[in-house]
């Protein structure tokens, strides 16, 4: 695997993130529409709340290949739990960068945020995306039917998480 590098999100990070995401393969794995400007996405990197953790992975140049997240809850009766997103550039699947970002996530749940669950939605066929899950102790809770449309049709979203039972 080449060098990575992962680090939290900064605002001068919009133009990569932007392009990243308006690939088809990309957007057709999560909830964000298509056709998001830099605008758009520096407007995102303003806006971020305290309780959402975002990363990224770049490569030995320097470059943005990857991104991923905590949204925390903060409603105090949930504060133990939240929602995680990822998304890796097509031209790196399969090269560790999806693994490297979950491992630093985990690590940040766990050891600083003290999150008991971290939980995701995933499109049913995104059997990649779902095999890392696994690899890292998530399990399947359930399916939303219908959940997600995606160009045009709408699609079964499965529900995973992983706890940590406290110590």
């Amino acid at each position: 695997m080449q060098e990575l590098h992962i680090r939290k999100v900064e605002p001068e990070d919009a133009p990569a993130l932007a392009a990243m995401m308006v690939l088809e393969e990309v957007v057709a794995n999560t909830l964000q529409l298509p056709y998001q400007s830099v605008d758009d996405w520096r407007r995102k990197l303003a806006q971020t709340q305290p309780h959402v953790h975002s990363l990224v992975a770049c490569n030995a140049e320097g470059r943005v290949i990857g991104n991923a997240g905590l949204i925390g809850n903060e409603r105090p009766r949930i504060r133990h739990a939240a929602d995680l997103f990822i998304v890796v550039h097509p031209d790196w699947h399969g090269r560790g960068v999806g693994s490297a970002l979950l491992r630093a996530l985990l690590e940040l749940a766990d050891n600083w945020l003290g999150l008991l669950r971290v939980e995701l939605a995933v499109v049913h066929d995104n059997e990649p995306a779902i095999a890392l899950y696994r690899k890292f102790g998530f399990e399947l809770e359930g399916r939303r039917r219908m959940e997600q449309l995606r160009a045009g049709r709408y699609e079964d979203t499965l529900i995973m998480a992983r706890l940590r039972r406290p110590e």
